[in-house]
């Protein structure tokens, strides 16, 4: 009878770990030193540059694009000149907005989704794309058309130009590791373009159809940069603390528009601001 009672007890103290072969201790998976704490610090917050980029003055009604007779009945005669964006306010849409080249960020992740363009309805969208160098560039053709994609960096160096001929089709290529600005074109649809700004650094976006941008940034001091192909870039100088936001807004006249011709800078619309 006192051996039947003893028997597992005896077997429960075997079954725990070194050093607690007590009734009352209680296992642990690892022994953390008096005052000492296992928790990892987390990282700092983000700061946050938003703004709104406006065009001021009597904007610009661009001339329309001819197409060609060949998509005339899926695109139509005409283009929109989509190379500036603006609406009736003076916002403007797809401004670059983003830390300077020079800026070290981390290795980009290659398990990242490519930057994306799609051909639609004979047009580049979007037309202007920010990116990270060193990462892929996918182009998507969504029309029911042969459409070819022609990426040029640098001095006219072609890094992409393959036939898509169907729709659904798709090509997927890396980018330069270098930072810099590609261009982008359709060789059988002249009027098909777009811009492509590269960098070094994961901190960019690209202003919305407001003309508003919102971007997380590390804390400091920081050179920012607007850019948009139509106009003198800019670069301004912001700091910014962990956890909180800053306002950056900038206007640029019309009068910097670049490659306004005769027609275009004859027919004005009055911007309307806010």
């Amino acid at each position: 009878m006192r051996r039947t009672v003893l028997l597992p007890l005896v077997l429960s103290l075997l079954a725990l770990p070194p050093g607690c072969q007590q009734v009352a201790c209680t296992p642990t998976t690892s022994q953390v030193p008096s005052g000492a704490s296992s928790a990892r610090p987390s990282p700092a917050p983000p700061g946050i540059i938003e703004g709104r980029i406006l065009l001021s003055g009597p904007l610009p009604a661009l001339a329309p694009l001819p197409t060609s007779p060949s998509v005339a009945a899926l695109c139509g005669t005409t283009m929109p000149d989509r190379s500036l964006v603006v609406d009736p306010h003076g916002a403007l849409s797809y401004v670059v907005v983003a830390l300077a080249d020079g800026t070290v960020g981390p290795e980009p992740d290659p398990d990242a989704p490519p930057a994306l363009l799609d051909q639609r309805r004979c047009a580049f969208e979007p037309p202007v794309l920010a990116a990270r160098a060193g990462t892929s560039l996918e182009v998507r053709n969504r029309d029911a058309l042969l459409h070819n994609v022609n990426v040029l960096a640098g001095s006219q160096q072609p890094i992409l130009n393959v036939a898509l001929p169907l729709e659904g089709s798709r090509v997927r290529r890396p980018l330069p590791t270098a930072p810099g600005i590609l261009q982008v074109r359709c060789d059988l649809h002249p009027w098909m373009s777009a811009a492509v700004r590269t960098f070094e650094h994961p901190w960019f976006t690209t202003t919305d159809a407001s003309g508003h941008f919102r971007l997380e940034v590390p804390a400091g001091t920081h050179s920012v940069i607007l850019w948009h192909p139509r106009l003198p870039g800019v670069s301004r100088t912001v700091s910014v603390r962990a956890g909180q936001a800053v306002r950056l807004d900038y206007t640029w006249a019309v009068g910097e528009v670049r490659g306004l011709s005769a027609p275009d800078a004859s027919s004005l619309l009055e911007a309307r601001q806010p």
